[in-house]
């Protein structure tokens, strides 16, 4: 059976929707989207919302309202009803969305795996569906390191992290960034033994070393062993335990737990696309190769989302989704600037980033200039009794434009939008100092922090310890 479209959009997750959305706000009258998995993708099944579910109860019960964060658990996590509410709000959200994206805006879902036959035609199942405009939104999946013995072991991806039939004594962790570390603290505040091992130097290494290093030491300080420049060389499975071998400087050292979690990447899924059928190019790790404006390599082809490569964050995906539904519809040409792209992390105290980071700024050229404060200056952390963390600002001397903001706190993905704003204006410091706050809130630390470089020209506050 061979059928028309406006557009084929093929994958359901975070760029798919946002890409449908666009294409009908356009003009679109017929769209399709093909899902070879679950509807709505990663984020909504096993990403994004179950896992920051999880980190909230499994917070809850740890930290158990205790204002002076005196740690300890002296109670059992219910994980069964963790799970079951975790269970019922993606089936919500999932039935939400096909509501508003399938019934409201009129679009034909395909169900089945899609491969390129020429540029303008798939086959899905036994279907041969025919568009002059394709965006390639099939997201991404975990990678696994290569290491020795790694298929003769049990181990857990992200994907099954998020539904574990029971909780571990003990784990090790491969990986300290953003799902690494999430998942070492949720397990931690689950009441496992939890052993964390980063290849680089420090863990998240991307961002501030200041940031990296103080995430750290509050995961040490409940509990989270952290090794780092960490090089595993094989897994073997010993009695009930998995036992991790690894160099660190050169020296053997060996790590057991019961279960092993691998957070090492992920790869984007184009294996099955038959992509060569179509003139799209990809990277050597099967990322799909687009332009500014999303555009692939092959005329009347787009992509977006994980499957273009990194940065992987489902904020680019539905960005990168609405870019190149516009451009496959008008004559915008619009393009993707990521330089005002936030992330975040959402550990306890949550770390959120904007912009260059001081190294960054300066390898780039740029005269960069940083200051720093901590959060327990301002009133509201004493209030809500949770004082962790800090900001730094990093601003071009030159011209005083803001150029990075970073932040460690509690909320610190909801204080990042005020960084979003400078840089995506072009803002400066002065700025930042005007802006006029909620009193007493956490927002306050961006304009405290701005504030320093008046105060200190020629140094910045000390990094809290």
């Amino acid at each position: 059976m061979t059928a028309d479209y406006d557009l084929v959009i093929i994958g359901t997750g975070a760029a798919g929707t946002s890409a449908a959305a666009a294409a009908v706000h356009m003009g679109a009258a017929r769209v399709a989207m093909v899902e070879r998995g679950p509807l709505w993708g990663t984020c909504v099944n096993v990403g994004c919302i179950p896992s920051k579910f999880l980190l909230t109860l499994a917070g809850h019960h740890y930290y158990r309202g205790d204002q002076q964060r005196n740690y300890g658990v002296d109670r059992q996590f219910d994980l069964g009803a963790a799970l079951a509410g975790k269970n019922a709000l993606i089936e919500r959200l999932k039935e939400e969305k096909k509501d508003r994206f399938l019934d409201r805006l009129g679009i034909e879902l395909v169900k089945g795996e899609a491969a390129f036959l020429s540029p303008g035609k798939i086959r899905v199942g036994d279907r041969t569906l025919i568009s002059g405009r394709f965006i390639i939104a099939t997201g991404s999946s975990p990678s696994l390191p290569p290491v020795k013995g790694m298929g003769s072991v049990p181990y857990m991806t992200s994907v099954e992290a998020l539904d574990p039939e029971r909780i571990p004594e003990s784990l090790v962790v491969i990986g300290g960034r953003a799902l690494g570390l999430e998942f070492a603290q949720l397990y931690r505040h689950f009441g496992a033994d939890v052993t964390l091992l980063q290849r680089s130097p420090r863990i998240i290494p991307e961002e501030e070393p200041e940031i990296s290093d103080l995430l750290a030491e509050y995961l040490r300080q409940e509990g989270v062993v952290i090794r780092t420049g960490v090089n595993p060389e094989s897994v073997e499975k010993s009695g009930d335990q998995i036992m991790t071998t690894t160099t660190i400087n050169g020296k053997p050292e060996k790590f057991s737990a019961e279960c092993l979690l691998l957070a090492t990447g992920r790869t984007p899924n184009t294996q099955e696309l038959h992509l060569e059928n179509a003139g799209v190019s990809t990277m050597k790790n099967g990322a799909v190769i687009v332009d500014a404006s999303m555009r692939t390599t092959s005329a009347g082809i787009w992509a977006a989302g994980d499957v273009t490569g990194e940065p992987m964050l489902e904020t680019a995906a539905r960005k990168g989704g609405e870019i190149a539904a516009i451009n496959a519809f008008s004559e915008l040409k619009r393009s993707f600037d990521r330089s005002a792209l936030p992330h975040g992390i959402f550990t306890s105290p949550q770390v959120a980033s904007v912009g260059m980071t001081e190294d960054r700024a300066t390898r780039a050229g740029l005269p960069a200039t940083a200051r720093n404060v901590r959060m327990d200056v301002l009133a509201k952390p004493s209030i809500v009794g949770d004082a962790r963390g800090m900001v730094k600002i990093v601003a071009d001397a030159a011209s005083d434009r803001i150029l990075g903001v970073h932040i460690c706190s509690p909320q610190a993905t909801e204080i990042i939008q005020q960084g979003v704003l400078a840089i995506r204006h072009r803002l400066g410091i002065q700025d930042l100092i005007d802006e006029i706050h909620t009193f007493p809130s956490l927002s306050e630390i961006i304009s405290v922090c701005a504030r320093e470089f008046r105060k200190n020209p020629e140094k910045g506050c000390e990094v809290p310890t």
